[in-house]
């Protein structure tokens, strides 16, 4: 399952990895087709990782945790492009 693998890699590794892979995307505040709750701060980047289906995770980084707010199954929380 990609989420274990994930788990098992540093944010670098994963950075290295490609957003089609095991790795994330950052996405513009732009892009965002959805209200962006408030404790997601301007400086807060947004990322996503592709998860089930190919659907992606959306959220924020807090250290090392990667924080879940939206999962994008049917790819309208942000612009896909």
């Amino acid at each position: 399952m990609a989420i274990a693998k994930r788990s098992k890699l540093t944010w670098n590794e994963l950075r290295a990895s490609g957003r089609h892979g095991l790795g994330y995307e950052k996405i513009g505040r732009s892009s965002m087709k959805v209200a962006i709750p408030a404790f997601i701060t301007e400086e807060t980047p947004i990322i996503s990782f592709r998860c089930a289906a190919m659907a992606p995770m959306v959220g924020y980084r807090g250290g090392r945790v990667f924080y879940v707010v939206w999962i994008d199954r049917a790819f309208d929380v942000y612009d896909h492009g």
